[in-house]
């Protein structure tokens, strides 16, 4: 019972252990045999016998938690055809045909090697950094979820990444839902933008999360016109809160250490409910020796409001009013801003149908950025791509 038990959970199902193992210096040589069965000849398919040889082969199959490992000592089993007078090597699906590690063993460096370096698996594993990665795409590319076994996802993130900053971009595609990048596509103008929705392996979604680049909403309704665009509401409050820091530098008491300048950018930006009792009396004193700035500062805590909006009817009201007196009234900036949300209120208000941000992306992006810190770069776009997939959540 022990050895099935054993034999199972070492992941050999056609073999069998057939002694109790034995210690070496870093770990357990375990003996397996494969199950009987019968082996036709690949000629005239008729029975083979087998063709005994007294020689095995020991190959590495599992690494432990007590930091030691598991070898398998497996027989070199050889089949000989009466007929024909052939003699040939069984192949095993777990037991590759050249090299001293199993699949099995292959499979888990693979798995190791998410949200680590191939250098730091490499080193504590004692393999080399390339083979590593030999094996890590090749267990990707097997692994990764296929378009054909999910259904299409009704709601979609779209956002651009950098591969080197100023030099080369591509933009993502995740389901809104499941937070799975389904596609990443290189390049970041309006044809780019559009070659990549073309090649996207779903039918068209029923909306797609987007930012407030130029010509967005323009670039995905000329291939998906039923698509919705919504404008992410990080963006949308990124208006105000990039003019209030613009203002803040203009402002002659702005700090000029790096921790006090945090301080300032959280006092204005954060939402005051996040704000502690001295730091609003803080902000308040402040606010009063600056009219201009507490104009922005104010005409951002109505915008906010909008958003606590119980209905779509109501954030309509809400955002009509807010533009009609902002276009007239308060600081340059802030008229600048509300001819922008003129420009995108479709698309702002669509936010109040779907319900959805651009959240799970933002937070994807910084994932993309870890990994090209601990890949040095990644100048194959094909592996970077499948890194991303293999990082970012499974599709439910």
């Amino acid at each position: 019972m022990y050895k099935q038990f054993t034999t199972d959970i070492l992941h050999l199902p056609t073999f069998i252990l057939n002694d109790e193992g034995e210690r070496v210096e870093d770990g357990w040589v375990l003996g397996v045999e494969p199950k009987p069965q019968s082996h036709l000849c690949p000629l005239c398919f008729q029975e083979s016998i087998n063709h005994a040889r007294n020689k095995y082969r020991i190959l590495r199959h599992a690494w432990v938690s007590t930091q030691e490992t598991i070898y398998i000592r497996v027989p070199i089993h050889r089949q000989r055809c009466e007929d024909c007078g052939i003699t040939w090597t069984v192949e095993w699906p777990e037991i590759p045909v050249r090299g001293n590690v199993t699949v099995h063993f292959k499979q888990m460096i693979a798995r190791r090697c998410i949200g680590q370096s191939f250098e730091a698996v490499a080193r504590n594993m004692a393999v080399p950094p390339s083979t590593v990665a030999s094996w890590f795409y090749t267990y990707a590319e097997e692994t990764l979820a296929r378009p054909a076994d999910y259904e299409a996802p009704t709601a979609l993130c779209m956002d651009e990444f950098a591969h080197k900053r100023g030099h080369s971009y591509s933009v993502a595609l995740q389901d809104a839902h499941t937070g799975h990048v389904w596609q990443t596509h290189p390049g970041k103008s309006r044809e780019r933008i559009q070659e990549g929705l073309r090649r996207y392996p779903f039918q068209a979604p029923e909306v797609i999360v987007t930012d407030m680049a130029p010509g967005m909403a323009q670039t995905v309704h000329e291939i998906s016109p039923e698509t919705a665009i919504v404008v992410d509401k990080f963006h949308v409050i990124q208006l105000f809160t990039q003019a209030l820091d613009r203002a803040r530098k203009l402002e002659g008491t702005n700090g000029t250490s790096h921790k006090n300048i945090r301080h300032q950018r959280r006092l204005l930006m954060a939402h005051p409910k996040h704000l502690k009792s001295e730091e609003k009396e803080t902000l308040r004193t402040w606010l009063g020796e600056n009219p201009e700035l507490k104009k922005q500062w104010v005409a951002l805590q109505k915008f906010r409001d909008i958003y606590r909006a119980k209905s779509y009817k109501k954030a309509q009201k809400a955002l009509e009013d807010w533009c009609s007196h902002y276009l007239f009234e308060g600081t340059n900036a802030t008229k600048s801003i509300a001819k922008t949300i003129l420009k995108w209120k479709q698309e702002i208000l669509n936010h109040f149908t779907y319900k959805l941000t651009n959240a799970r992306l933002e937070g994807t992006n910084n994932l993309i950025k870890t990994l090209k810190r601990r890949s040095y770069g990644c100048p194959n776009m094909y592996h970077f791509d499948l890194r991303i997939r293999m990082e970012c959540r499974p599709p439910a």
